[in-house]
């Protein structure tokens, strides 16, 4: 019945031009939640759920929400990602890799492989070279990295 309506896709068009967005900066917390950060003055809550879709530092467009006069983002567009190629300390869980970023505010594994070529047997502790290969607002499930050097 509401399959390919003109109608009702005129109504989403519409509803989605009219609501607000900002681009600006994440910042993580510990606790989990997170921040967009507009510029000095102004700053967005991003709750724990939606901080799965982005990390610390990528500067993103998120729609703004407003519930109970509270303002909070929803990520919707990744801009530039905070990390592309980066340092890290390599984790070994039922033979299946994950890498730590080597920084203070990025304390979750990214699940990671070795690239094509490089030939190492990567062990708990290793510190490696990686490079994100996927992203979650780019379409993608999780974020995922690809070892390139040890």
């Amino acid at each position: 019945m509401f399959q390919d309506n003109p109608l009702l896709a005129q109504l989403k068009q519409q509803l989605h031009s009219q609501t607000p967005r900002v681009e600006g900066v994440v910042k993580g917390t510990e606790k989990g939640f997170g921040f967009l950060e507009v510029d000095s003055q102004k700053s967005y809550f991003i709750p724990p759920p939606q901080m799965k879709k982005v990390m610390h530092g990528d500067r993103i467009i998120a729609v703004v929400n407003t519930e109970k006069e509270r303002e909070s983002a929803e990520p919707e567009e990744l801009v530039e990602p905070f990390l592309t190629r980066f340092v890290g300390k390599v984790h070994k869980k039922d033979d299946r890799l994950s890498i730590v970023p080597d920084h203070p505010l990025l304390k979750d594994a990214i699940p990671c492989r070795a690239a094509r070529g490089v030939e190492h047997d990567f062990k708990e502790g290793d510190w490696a070279v990686a490079e994100m290969r996927r992203h979650p607002l780019k379409g993608d499930r999780g974020f995922y990295a690809e070892l390139t050097q040890y």
